[in-house]
């Protein structure tokens, strides 16, 4: 998967403060297949390699989306960085930090340098703005935010997170139960 030439990208980010220590936070997002357990719209995150740096995976969505990620960076309790798409052009760059507040405590954030353009390809050039500002950047940021209160619910009580449990998102999810 390669990153767009020429593309602006648009970056949204989520952030949120975990009670727990920073190796917890740690071991818990570099685990494998991980979304399963903290995602409120993955159904399914295979793994292809795990690696670190050349760990690649897979999150097929609730709505029936696939998207392949691909692990760019990886420094050990900091985070990480990867691409993701569903073809041969990226559709994002998405950044994991992990900063320690106290000790009992991790700050994460979440960037998503989205390209709208990429994303939005099968759109023409007016309907693409349209759908860029009025629908697509506003989901994008509801969910990075509901990514966020995944992993802190998950990892504070050690309980799954439920499909759709801080909101619906139709770019990513069905209202249906299933």
């Amino acid at each position: 998967m390669e990153l767009p030439n020429n593309t602006v990208s648009n970056k949204i980010s989520g952030v949120t403060i975990i009670n727990s220590d920073i190796d917890c936070v740690w071991k818990v997002i570099s685990t494998p297949s991980i979304l399963e357990k903290t995602h409120p719209y993955c159904k399914i995150n295979s793994v292809h390699t795990w690696d670190k740096i050349n760990s690649k995976d897979t999150i097929l969505y609730y709505n029936g989306m696939r998207l392949n990620r691909i692990f760019t960076e990886w420094t050990e309790k900091k985070g990480y960085s990867l691409i993701i798409g569903n073809n041969k052009i990226a559709t994002a760059i998405v950044e994991w930090n992990l900063e320690p507040i106290h000790s009992t405590k991790t700050k994460l954030t979440i960037d998503i340098n989205v390209f709208p353009e990429i994303a939005l390809q099968k759109y023409s050039l007016l309907l693409r703005t349209i759908i860029k500002h009025i629908y697509f950047l506003p989901y994008m940021r509801q969910y990075i935010r509901t990514v966020c209160k995944g992993f802190k619910y998950h990892i504070e009580t050690g309980n799954l997170v439920k499909k759709n449990q801080f909101g619906f998102n139709p770019l990513f999810s069905t209202k249906a139960n299933k």
